[in-house]
């Protein structure tokens, strides 16, 4: 699963200039197209995904739909989103099932390419899904994506190098605040180790806990306005912080780096990552104690970045019924529990997330660590629902490097306010 995050920051040069608007979205919603197959016929769908354990998910669909055939065009993960562009864009009539991943909904959803889901899903079968995935498939109040995975982050730490150092651990319950990870790391930082690093450094996912939890917006009302918002005090005050741990302080590297290679190689006492790293840390034999504990926050409101992949209809498939079947199940408690048993993926029903939870297997390590992932759900926030996420996020992307490598915060993160302004211009009207 690490490379699913790792590999989108390029998103933005991988569908932009694609020139559809709102009326685009109005015609899709229109459309109601019936199915071209008869009760006679078996139905064959096309598939374009990167996600392993799709060709198991679709076998155990198949078993229960004999009726309906999946073709599962297998591709990297840039090559989704650049064939999603050219062949959504044209208007082709595969692949029939899209696979989008959340922050791109609402991009999607401008251009009309998704088929609404709102007739499909009563409001017990969406309820199941974690709140902010149910939220992150919409847009403009329409349901145009269901989730199929999901994510969550906690902090995990060398406890080898907690006890070495003299630094308390935090314990499975124990939340520190963003200080105390600062404090702590100040002192775990010697000997060529550095004390705290971000997974995704310079990525607006795992960073908007910083000025979320301080009660800040990520983005305005309408999604378009970011002046006054990520230029704001709160802002800046949480990306002091940032900025201090990698230029003060220097207990966060600098520079290109792997974070999992440095925590594995004992470099980096702590970092934050997802309920990937769990199944990795447990195969990799480390030569040391590793340990979770939940996600930092400030001391007030608690922020844990989350979301995913979703599926959702082409609004110009020939099968847009039988598309849609599929999705329902691949969302369902059933294809949840599928997509786990084929991939170890982390599931966005709140339902098996209690699962994980209350599993006696996870009272003990590592087990304990899937058990603090799967609590953080009830804290989970999207990213921001704009459909001009990829210009936000690569420029902010520009802005956080900036921070990283000493930049004056209030004048990053202005001229960040200025170039996304400039950018949503294409999407007002």
């Amino acid at each position: 699963m690490r490379d699913l995050f790792d590999s989108s920051l390029s998103r933005r040069r991988l569908v932009r200039n694609t020139g559809l608007g709102v009326a685009a979205l109005a015609a899709a919603q229109g459309l109601s197209r019936p199915s071209v197959a008869t009760a006679q016929e078996k139905v064959t769908l096309t598939w374009l995904t990167d996600l392993p354990g799709a060709e198991d998910v679709v076998a155990r669909f198949s078993e229960q739909n004999p009726d309906i055939e999946i073709k599962v065009e297998t591709v990297t993960f840039r090559e989704v989103f650049q064939q999603n562009q050219v062949r959504l864009g044209s208007k082709s009539e595969n692949p029939d099932i899209v696979s989008v991943d959340a922050p791109v909904v609402a991009s999607y959803g401008l251009r009309g390419w998704l088929r609404p889901l709102d007739d499909a899903f009563t409001p017990e079968e969406t309820d199941i899904w974690v709140d902010a995935q149910n939220e992150s498939g919409r847009y403009q109040g329409s349901l145009l994506a269901a989730p199929i995975w999901n994510s969550s982050q906690l902090l995990f730490y060398n406890l080898d190098l907690f006890e070495a150092a003299g630094v308390t651990p935090p314990g499975p319950q124990d939340r520190l605040t963003w200080d105390q990870i600062a404090e702590a790391a100040r002192t775990l930082t010697k000997d060529g180790i550095f004390g705290f690093q971000f997974e995704q450094f310079n990525r607006i996912y795992q960073l908007q806990p910083l000025p979320q939890g301080k009660g800040a917006q990520l983005i305005g009302e309408d999604g378009l306005e970011v002046k006054g918002i990520i230029d704001g005090p709160q802002w800046v005050e949480a990306f002091t912080w940032y900025s201090q741990i990698h230029n003060e302080w220097k207990v966060a590297p600098q520079g290109t780096l792997e974070v999992e290679d440095l925590f594995n190689n004992q470099q980096l006492a702590m970092c934050i990552r997802g309920p990937w790293a769990i199944k990795s840390f447990s195969e990799a034999n480390l030569p040391f104690r590793w340990r979770a504990a939940p996600h930092p926050f400030w001391g007030g409101e608690i922020v844990v970045p989350t979301d995913s992949w979703h599926l959702g209809v082409n609004a110009s498939s020939r099968y847009p019924a039988e598309a849609t079947r599929f999705i329902k199940w691949s969302s369902s408690l059933e294809g949840g529990r599928a997509w786990r048993e084929a991939n170890d993926i982390w599931p966005p029903q709140q339902v098996i997330l209690d699962e994980i939870f209350n599993d006696p297997a996870n009272n003990d390590w590592p087990g304990q660590a899937n058990a603090i992932a799967a609590a953080e759900a009830q804290y989970a926030k999207p990213r921001p629902l704009t459909p001009g996420y990829l210009e936000y996020e690569e420029i902010l992307s520009d802005a956080f490097e900036d921070i990283r490598n000493g930049a004056d915060v209030q004048e990053a993160l202005s001229g960040a306010a200025d170039r996304i302004d400039r950018e949503m211009d294409k999407y007002r009207q």
